[in-house]
């Protein structure tokens, strides 16, 4: 008898090891997919930041360089009329000026008595002058101005008149807007903060600790053999990855992910810290069930074990129905985890298709704009072929429209999942947004021959809300409906259905297989392979209207038939 009471005990207590064992190597794995899946995510975040800072910096050379070519013919006196036309529009540029021949500042917008008639061999425009000089093309170059704590950057372009180099135009772009444009959004201050750093380890932009700016992190942030010091030294040889390091004065373990800004000379680094504990809160939910999950099993075999000492008599069929029932929980626990698996992975095929897409999206349109801007060097002496320059012009302007609606549903996107998308909700007509949605789309439609027709049944359809976002809302549905409409017409309603504003986008277009309708409002989806490089986008558009639609409170969704059609209807509370 005692010896089947000690088999009994080492058998539960081995049942409890194997548990508990399985339960540790599946959280570890957990864990560790998890990690994975949050690092990839971060660098794809750092990843838009650095295309981002590429972008900005590869427009503003473009510009300077047309800008460049407007006043080769020009006098300094009549420069600054361009510089205040460029300021004004672009608003990014502190300062433009122009650098004579001979290396002498000459004029400059906004007018600075102190820099007019500077020789430049004085200031950090110095490098900048002898690099434009030399390559004949446009050059950046970043740089601390004395007595300043911001970096500057600086775009500068050779002038020429009748292949004459008369000096270079350049332009100041502080490191303040580049950081209010393009960085300061990429985190909440509660998940992280990033930082910049050069090639040699100076501090650019740190926006948790301004104080380190224009220093080297190295020997005034930390020391030479700490664990940060280790991480931007790996930064700067790599230039891209992940590491894990110490913060030195909280002892939180953080992690860094980093990549390089390539444009041009650039030799930026931009970093992304963030704690580490934040990948324990993802994994801390599926722990808590975990160990919920052991503390029963246990305690049920546990107690089992004693009634088994108990009541011998039964001891077989209660222990065979005990088994019975914990081996259906563990099959079903271990399916739930593949299932996650599963999801897991396919998140990361989706994660490449979309780098896919947005490096397809990005290419095309400067592609375009590239081989419009040859045309037009080629037909600028030909005044005969004005009409020709005209849809040149055209071409560029409707590709930098499609770039800068990419790069805005993108930063939506990030700051609808981040939660920082912020409405300026007033009192507005909903007719009047419907109709100025409408004439901002209607010569696009016009172009293909399709009519656009508003049906309202109201006079006035007052509501709180956001002007700006529900016309983009709008449009976005328009022109989607455009897109995919070869004949016939699209129809927008506005009606009240049972108190609410309801507003209704149809068209006769080619429709929306029913298996996909569940999908189509999630991020990056796209109906086909075909279909998405027949007609084009991102698949970011829908889930962006989504997710202003229900900032409002509001809801929206679609109704479609294949050959016939779609409607996406829009639900407002009040």
């Amino acid at each position: 008898m005692l010896c089947r009471k000690n088999t009994i005990l080492v058998a539960a207590a081995l049942l409890i090891i194997i548990v508990v064992s399985l339960g540790y190597i599946t959280n570890q794995e957990i864990k560790e997919l998890v990690g994975q899946q949050f690092n990839k995510q971060q660098q794809l975040l750092v990843r838009q930041s650095a295309i981002g800072v590429d972008s900005f910096f590869y427009d503003r050379s473009i510009l300077i360089k047309k800008l460049g070519n407007d006043i080769s013919n020009e006098s300094t006196e009549d420069m600054p009329r361009h510089f205040v036309y460029f300021s004004r529009t672009l608003k990014c540029y502190s300062c433009m000026g122009f650098i004579n021949d001979t290396g002498i500042i000459v004029t400059s917008y906004p007018v600075t008595q102190s820099w007019i008639y500077t020789n430049i061999s004085e200031t950090g425009l110095s490098r900048l002058f002898d690099c434009a000089e030399k390559k004949g093309n446009v050059c950046i170059t970043t740089y601390l101005p004395e007595n300043q704590d911001n970096f500057r950057s600086t775009i500068g372009m050779p002038v020429y008149s009748n292949n004459t180099f008369r000096g270079v135009l350049f332009a100041n772009i502080e490191m303040t807007t580049i950081s209010e444009w393009l960085l300061d959004d990429v985190v909440s201050e509660e998940d992280g903060y990033v930082y910049v750093i050069s090639e040699s380890g100076q501090c650019l932009y740190d926006e948790a600790h301004k104080e380190i700016i224009g220093k080297e992190y190295i020997g005034n942030f930390c020391d030479n053999d700490s664990s940060f010091a280790h991480v931007i030294k790996k930064q700067i040889k790599e230039k891209e990855g992940t590491c894990y390091y110490l913060d030195e004065y909280t002892k939180e373990p953080r992690i860094a992910i980093y990549t390089s800004v390539e444009f041009d000379d650039t030799d930026w680094i931009i970093c992304l810290s963030v704690p580490e504990a934040k990948v324990e809160k993802l994994v801390y939910s599926v722990y808590k069930k975990q160990i919920l999950f052991i503390v029963i099993v246990i305690s049920s075999i546990i107690f089992g074990s004693g009634i088994i000492i108990s009541m011998f008599s039964k001891w077989n069929k209660e222990l065979e129905m005990e088994v019975e029932s914990k081996t259906v929980d563990l099959r079903r626990s271990n399916t739930e985890l593949e299932t996650a698996n599963t999801k897991l992975k396919e998140l990361d095929r989706l994660k490449s298709e979309f780098i896919s897409m947005v490096s397809h999206e990005l290419r095309t349109p400067l592609t375009s704009i590239k081989l419009s801007l040859d045309v037009l060097k080629i037909l600028s002496d030909h005044k005969k072929d004005e009409n020709t320059k005209e849809e040149m012009l055209q071409i560029i302007e409707r590709n930098i429209d499609r770039q800068n609606r990419l790069i805005g549903d993108l930063l939506d996107v990030s700051r609808l999942e981040s939660g920082n998308l912020k409405l300026n909700c007033n009192p507005v007509d909903l007719i009047d947004i419907i109709k100025e949605s409408v004439e901002s789309m209607r010569k696009v439609a016009e172009d293909k021959g399709i009519r656009i027709f508003v049906d309202t049944q109201e006079d006035s359809m007052p509501i709180m809300a956001d002007y700006d976002r529900l016309v983009q809302v709008l449009v976005n549905l328009i022109n989607n409906a455009l897109k995919f409409t070869r004949e016939g017409e699209i129809c927008i309603q506005a009606q009240m259905v049972n108190g609410h504003p309801q507003v209704t986008v149809s068209d006769t277009g080619i429709g929306i297989p029913h298996d996909e309708l569940e999908f189509i409002f999630d991020k990056f989806y796209q109906v086909d392979g075909g279909s998405s490089r027949e007609f084009g986008g991102s698949g970011l558009g829908l889930a962006v209207c989504k997710g202003i639609i229900e900032q409002h409170g509001g809801s929206i969704r679609v109704e479609s038939e294949i050959g016939k059609g779609s409607r996406f209807i829009i639900q407002f509370k009040s």
